[in-house]
């Protein structure tokens, strides 16, 4: 039911709430906790609009989704994208449309707004246009982020209130069923155009979490998008063509394969043992099929017998040495360990404190020369590279937030009250990178931000600061006496 005359649409009586409960996750060699939370906005797709291609839109379902309602999502993004709107917003824009009139173009309106319509159900009021601009599917869509856009601090609200902000829906939690099936969506439209010659990049000048995967199953792509930006994995092979392919005819001609590139990143051969291990841990949430690392396999099926070696193949990428190989069922979750509402969670040590990002430590504590003369000469925390830009960023341990937002020259600031009279804080990150806001309540290892580069820095990392009784300590040396180490 729309309260100002600007939309309306099918309408649900009785608020969704949802109810997350909160998991532990043991990881081989350490003995850490894992925390999650329960907040929608918690976890999703950061970075620039997708690349998507109306005309290449396959026949679908794509999460229950048919050809012409895919159609009408890809209309959507590309309006989000030529208005240099981000991913986030693009699935906004799809869950609101999936909410109104489930991705049809609908000539008609209910009973609350007789004059919607259109994919938004649009109403005749003057504020959105003519009829022909409601009917068309990137006209209105356009029309909805212009309006989206003006929303002052919507990349800190949940996705159900940024669209019900638009919309003046009665419910302002209706949208909340649609928020996974159109990020299923989103992310399947974005990941099956090849873009020749060009990689999409993020505001932050770091690539996308899109991969040139081609016609790959809606789980693969959600997969391969999500799972391999956490490792930093710049390159990412889907489907490949049957005639082409020598061993398994399921896995990558059936778009159920990945193969993460290893050999154009740093640490390559580390990264790629981390991210098999996770693939490994992860294999029942994601739904794998087996993994091959290193000219090893692991397989789910025979998975008492743990890493299996395989025979020499003849080139190091037959091999495997240069990429890891992760084939699918297409049974797993749609929602991806590490990017549901709590974020990516981080390592917890048994003194109950954990490391707040990625290392390596890039500043230390104490006397420095400024870099850039941008800032103090003494530094009063220490650096991180944290992963790069939209790294995470981990709370050091539970406690209630007292500060998140904007702050001199940190730019965005999150500091957390530990009790006992120790504080931390947490810097630099980008407007869209803060996930908890002043007065939550935040567990150790809990993900509270991505990494960013806003304020006085010369490039994306964590400033991260410990106080105590108000007095700026050494936080490598704290942590040390805790048992927790950057990595």
């Amino acid at each position: 039911m729309s309260s100002n005359g600007q939309g309306s649409g099918p309408r649900k009586a009785v608020i969704a709430l949802l109810l997350i409960p909160a998991f532990f996750l043991t990881f081989l060699f350490s003995l850490v906790f894992t925390s999650d939370s329960t907040s929608q906005a918690a976890c999703g797709p950061t970075g620039a609009a997708l690349i998507v291609d109306p005309a290449s839109v396959p026949q679908g379902p794509i999460a229950g989704y048919d050809h012409e309602q895919l159609v009408n999502a890809a209309h959507i993004m590309l309006a989000a994208q030529k208005l240099g709107l981000s991913a986030r917003d693009q699935q906004i824009g799809v869950m609101t449309a999936m909410g109104e009139s489930s991705l049809r173009v609908l000539d008609r309106g209910d009973a609350v707004g007789p004059d919607s319509r259109g994919l938004f159900q649009q109403r005749d009021n003057g504020a959105w246009g003519s009829y022909e601009d409601r009917m068309n599917p990137f006209i209105s869509a356009t029309n909805f982020f212009k309006v989206e856009m003006t929303i002052a601090g919507r990349e800190a609200m949940e996705p159900t209130l940024v669209a019900n902000a638009v919309q003046r829906n009665a419910d302002p939690y209706y949208y909340t069923p649609f928020w996974a099936p159109a990020g299923e969506v989103t992310k399947a439209l974005g990941g099956i155009k090849e873009q020749a010659g060009a990689t999409a990049t993020s505001t932050a000048g770091t690539p996308q979490s899109s991969y040139a995967l081609g016609p790959v199953k809606p789980q693969t792509a959600t997969v391969a998008n999500t799972v391999g930006p956490m490792f930093g994995i710049k390159t990412a092979g889907g489907y490949r063509d049957p005639q082409a392919e020598q061993y398994d005819p399921n896995g990558h001609p059936a778009g159920l394969a990945i193969d993460f590139m290893t050999n154009d990143i740093p640490d390559g051969k580390a990264t790629g043992d981390k991210l098999a291990k996770y693939l490994q841990d992860h294999a029942a949430d994601l739904g794998v099929k087996y993994i091959i690392w290193q000219q090893h396999i692991w397989s789910v099926e025979r998975a008492d017998e743990g890493w299996r070696p395989m025979a020499d193949r003849g080139s190091p990428t037959q091999n495997h040495m240069d990429h890891v190989h992760l084939s699918l069922t297409g049974d797993g979750s749609s929602t991806i360990p590490g990017c549901g509402p709590g974020g990516l969670p981080g390592e917890v040590a048994l003194s109950g404190w954990a490391a707040p990002a990625k290392g390596p430590i890039t500043s230390d504590f104490g006397p420095r020369n400024s870099p850039g003369g941008i800032g103090s000469t003494y530094h009063r925390g220490i650096d991180l590279g944290g992963g790069g830009c939209y790294g995470p960023i981990w709370a050091a341990n539970k406690g209630q937030v007292v500060t998140a937002g904007p702050s001199s020259g940190y730019g965005n600031l999150i500091e957390i009250d530990h009790g006992g009279g120790v504080h931390t804080r947490y810097g630099h990150m980008f407007n869209d990178g803060l996930m908890v806001k002043i007065g939550d309540q935040v567990t150790a290892g809990q993900q509270i931000a991505k990494v960013g580069t806003t304020g006085n820095s010369t490039g994306c990392h964590l400033h991260f600061e410990v106080l105590m009784n108000g007095q700026q300590v050494d936080p490598e040396a704290f942590l040390a006496k805790v048992n927790v180490t950057i990595k």
